[in-house]
């Protein structure tokens, strides 16, 4: 618009090529991305909640790895392990 509130013509706007940043925001939406969004990311409240389970569920994962390892590491050292050493009679 110019400075009397007209819109100004571009003489060539049908012949001008779009910038590669203008083609790629204007390429289709995969259905997977759109279907994630949708569900997920849309709404904070369903968006929290699912930062919620992940956490959660990356924590129980952690804890049950390290818990693991610590037992491999271990063997041989661990209660569960030498118990039937020391049976009661």
């Amino acid at each position: 618009m110019d400075v009397c509130g007209t819109a100004l013509r571009v003489e060539n706007a049908d012949t001008m090529p779009a910038p590669a940043w203008v083609t790629g925001r204007l390429a289709a939406e995969p259905a997977l991305s759109r279907f994630v969004y949708n569900t997920i990311f849309k709404r904070s409240s369903t968006y929290m909640t699912a930062v919620m389970i992940v956490a959660t569920a990356t924590g129980i994962g952690y804890d049950y790895t390290m818990n693991a390892m610590w037992d491999w590491k271990n063997k041989g050292k661990l209660w569960k392990d030498i118990k039937d050493n020391y049976s009661e009679e």
